[in-house]
């Protein structure tokens, strides 16, 4: 026994090793396991991710939650509460991610995994059918209203083109000449201009205030009265000749414009309240009866070459589509007179398109034409 203890204390180098080991091993990077370690111990606050955004765990407020394995209370960010880092990548979906709106000012960035130029449609947001209706039928009426204002201005108002008259913007608008110059207060010598705007609404005239308007001379817009009483030479060269087949209604005698059968009958449901004549291209149109030229132009939308006749204060005869006019504004006709020659309808048949107006309103001209 003494031998081996003289060894023992003759040799610490035996009892330092172990020694040294221990202490080696103390000084190492060794960490216990988190659940092991106090609470005490001294670390970063964590990050915590609230909708796509990083929140201090000191900015947000405890929340208790239960652990399903245990049922036991936790508090986040208490001491005993470690949040690890999440990584933003492809794990997480878009409908678990809320969007925060921004100023629109500051222009928002484009969403995960979109192309440039798509849209995502919104998550969790209503149709907005019923606003849109809505908006849509305000955005109707208020269409509807303002086409309706246009509609109106444009038939309670005329503006004066060049070559106008006041016989072709009335008959233009189905009224009476007369009735269009008191409307407008418009006297002796009734000269108009062009880009006037005059009304074409008769309201308020009164049939006497009608009848006491002097003879209104068919003078063109911006232009002084023409010389009337003039038959030019070749309405009479070309006059119709032999036995004539004659009508007086109202004190006007009658004659058929045209030597073509009839086409179409009058109706007050279309367009042009007239009736049609047959014809061939550069026949005759000859005056329905004696009267003064009062407009011969293109001006009326539709008519083609017009030629209106007026054969007192009450009857007008109109002639459109003519290939060809031999009167013009201020010439005196007499029946049978040649004053155009057929031209072609809108439907491209060579035809003469005959109306009569009667206070300027279109009344069937067969009333007044003579049987044949």
């Amino acid at each position: 026994m003494k031998k081996i203890g003289e060894v023992g204390l003759s040799s610490p180098r035996v009892l330092i090793a172990p020694v040294l080991m221990l202490l080696a091993a103390c000084a190492s990077d060794y960490q216990a396991p988190v659940d092991d370690r106090s609470s005490r111990l001294e670390r970063e606050a964590p990050v915590i991710i609230v909708d796509g955004q990083a929140v201090p765990a000191s900015a947000r407020a405890p929340v208790a939650t239960t652990s399903s394995s245990s049922g036991s209370a936790a508090v986040v960010g208490a001491a005993s509460t470690v949040v690890r880092p999440v990584t933003l990548g492809s794990g997480i979906s878009r409908s678990s991610v809320t969007r925060v709106p921004v100023a629109p000012s500051v222009a928002e960035p484009a969403p995960v995994n979109q192309t440039p130029g798509t849209q995502t449609p919104a998550i969790n947001q209503p149709a907005p059918t019923r606003t849109a209706q809505a908006s849509g039928n305000v955005s109707a009426q208020s269409t509807a209203s303002s086409t309706s204002g246009v509609a109106a201005q444009s038939v309670e108002t005329h503006i004066v083109a060049q070559g106008d008259t006041l016989y072709s913007i009335a008959f233009a608008h189905n009224m009476d000449v007369r009735s269009l110059a008191l409307a407008n207060n418009l006297a002796t010598p009734y000269t108009i201009y062009p880009g006037q705007r005059l009304s074409v609404s008769a309201s308020g005239v009164s049939a006497s205030a009608i009848d006491a308007v002097p003879q209104i001379p068919a003078a063109p817009a911006g232009e002084a009265a023409p010389d009337t009483g003039r038959r030019p030479q070749a309405a009479i060269d070309e006059r119709r000749t032999g036995s004539v087949n004659t009508r007086e209604v109202d004190g006007v005698t009658w004659q058929w414009p045209a030597e073509g059968r009839l086409l179409s009958t009058f109706s007050e449901a279309s367009a042009a309240r007239g009736i049609d004549i047959s014809g061939e291209r550069g026949q005759a149109v000859y005056a329905a009866a004696d009267g003064d030229v009062v407009y011969a132009g293109s001006g009326i939308q539709g008519a083609g070459n017009l030629v209106i006749v007026r054969h007192n204060d009450r009857h007008l005869s109109a002639y459109m589509h003519n290939s060809a006019m031999l009167v013009g504004e201020g010439d005196r006709v007499r029946g049978g007179d040649k004053i155009a020659e057929i031209g072609s309808g809108p439907n491209g048949r060579d035809m003469l398109h005959f109306e009569v107006r009667v206070d300027g309103k279109p009344v069937d001209p067969v009333r007044y034409l003579p049987i044949r």
